[in-house]
């Protein structure tokens, strides 16, 4: 939970306060500064795929620790934890260094724009990375382990068997899922939507509307790391 809140500031400080300047003010730095273009987003994800997995772990540790099994239970533990977190971190940061590479700083028809040199990777980036990998994937994962965990909560027997400082972090990782749910399934929503309607014919009104939604969208989107 430490490496996390550490990860969700880096989140907040560099994506959302930056998204507040550049869609409320209209200070977007990608477009002036080549090195924040090709830094900024990739920093961003690697902190977001970094907190999705532990996310994900997490869930699966209030499972294990919620367990009947006392065998079970005794697989949670800090030697473990360590080093999951220092191995998804090193994970993330790997799985993010091509972004660094196609990302560019480039002027189309007179227009400076930060875009994804890349084809492919862009539509990687776009299908794999922002659908699947920290949308879908956590959703689904923290949502059935989540539903177990509070399964084994709701026996007496083995809640009585549980310590009160694993009652407390059972409790902080279920809030924690349902704040993941809130916040990330309009988002996904929202990345089903653009994926079905890529190629749809839009009139200028639809596309202002769809503009101002997915703007909203991908603010509220920061509420699991507030």
């Amino acid at each position: 939970m430490l490496v996390r809140t550490f990860l969700d500031l880096n989140i907040l400080l560099t994506g959302l306060t930056t998204r507040i300047l550049s869609a409320g003010f209209k200070m977007d730095f990608t477009l002036v500064n080549g090195i924040w273009c090709k830094t900024r987003g990739g920093f961003i994800d690697i902190n977001i795929t970094s907190t999705c997995t532990l996310i994900c772990l997490q869930a699966i540790d209030a499972f294990i620790c919620s367990s009947p099994s006392v065998g079970v239970r005794q697989k949670s533990n800090i030697r473990i934890a360590r080093y999951l977190a220092i191995g998804s971190l090193s994970f993330c940061f790997i799985h993010e260094m091509p972004y660094f590479i196609f990302q560019d700083l480039v002027i189309v028809g007179g227009t400076p724009m930060c875009i994804t040199t890349n084809t492919i990777y862009a539509q990687y980036r776009s299908y794999v990375l922002a659908f699947c990998i920290i949308t879908i994937i956590p959703i689904i994962v923290i949502s059935i382990f989540g539903f177990f965990t509070v399964r084994h909560m709701k026996t007496i027997s083995v809640t009585r068997r549980l310590s009160s400082l694993t009652k407390q972090t059972i409790s902080m990782a279920l809030f924690q899922i349902v704040a993941v749910l809130i916040f990330n399934g309009p988002y996904a929503a929202s990345q089903i939507y653009s994926i079905i309607t890529a190629n749809a014919v839009k009139d200028t009104y639809r596309r202002a509307m769809e503009q101002l939604i997915t703007t909203f969208i991908g603010t509220y989107a920061y509420g699991p790391y507030a």
